[in-house]
C-alpha cells in the first residue's frame, strides 16, 4: 500500500501496457503516452501534462517485493506492517501479500486497464522525493520518474499542495504507531506497528 485515499471526486480507468517491464506503484503521478496508454510522466513538460494518481500498481514480479518497491511497506517485514508469503525452501524467498496473488501481484494484468484518480481529492502517499522538505502549503510537481517533488521539473505544471509536511501514518491500532510509546524494548526496534512516513496531499489536477 504506497496511497490512502482520503477523498476523490473521479476514478477513472485508463488502458495500460500490462506487459511492460516499468513497474508503476500506486500512489506515483501518471500521464498517458501516444497510445493513451498509462506511464511515468518521463517527459512532463508544460505542454505534456500528468493525468493523476495511479490508483493501482503493475508489477513484474520480477524480485521479492511489492509493485511498491519505492515504499516503506515493501522494504522490511521486521519493522513495517508487511504479510509475507514463504514461497521456498527454508524461508529462502518471500513474496510481501497485495491484491490479485493470481496475476503475479500485477493488479493490471487481468483488466488491462489502472485506476487513475484525477479532478481533485486528497490523499496520503508515500512515492514522494524524500530529500525535499515539505511543508504545509508547499506546491507540488513531479518529477520524471512520478514522485511528488517541492522542484519544477521542465516547466510542468503545478499538481498539488502539500497538508501536512511528512509524518509517519497511524496504523489504527491502539498504542501502536509513529508516536506510541512503550514499544521501544521490542525486537523489532520501536513501534509494533507502522505503515512508514506518507505525505499529505491536496490533488488539483
Amino acid at each position: 500500500m504506497a496511497l490512502i485515499e482520503v477523498f476523490h471526486l473521479v476514478a477513472s480507468q485508463y488502458p495500460i501496457d500490462a506487459t511492460n517491464t516499468t513497474d508503476i506503484p500506486q500512489g506515483k503521478v501518471v500521464s498517458l503516452d501516444a497510445n493513451g496508454q498509462v506511464v511515468l510522466p518521463t517527459a512532463i513538460s508544460a505542454t505534456n501534462h500528468p493525468v493523476g494518481i495511479a490508483g493501482d500498481s503493475r508489477s513484474q514480479g520480477t524480485t521479492s517485493f511489492t509493485p511498491e518497491s519505492g515504499s516503506a511497506l515493501s522494504t522490511d517485514p521486521v519493522t513495517t506492517l508487511t504479510g509475507s508469503l514463504i514461497i521456498g525452501a527454508y524461508g529462502d524467498a518471500q513474496r510481501f501479500t497485495q491484491n490479485r496473488v493470481a496475476d503475479n501481484f500485477n493488479e493490471v494484468l487481468a483488466s488491462g486497464k489502472m485506476t487513475v484518480y484525477h479532478g481533485g481529492g486528497e490523499f496520503w502517499t508515500d512515492q514522494y522525493v524524500t530529500t525535499d522538505t515539505f511543508t504545509p502549503s508547499t506546491v507540488l510537481y513531479t518529477d520524471a520518474v512520478g514522485d511528488f517533488t517541492e522542484t519544477q521539473v521542465n516547466t510542468g505544471p503545478i499538481i498539488g499542495v502539500t497538508t501536512t509536511s511528512p509524518t509517519g501514518y497511524p496504523s489504527g491500532v491502539p498504542g501502536t504507531g509513529p508516536n506510541a510509546v512503550g514499544f521501544q524494548a521490542l525486537p523489532e526496534g520501536g513501534n509494533s506497528i507502522s505503515f512508514g512516513n506518507f505525505l499529505q496531499v491536496k490533488f488539483l489536477i
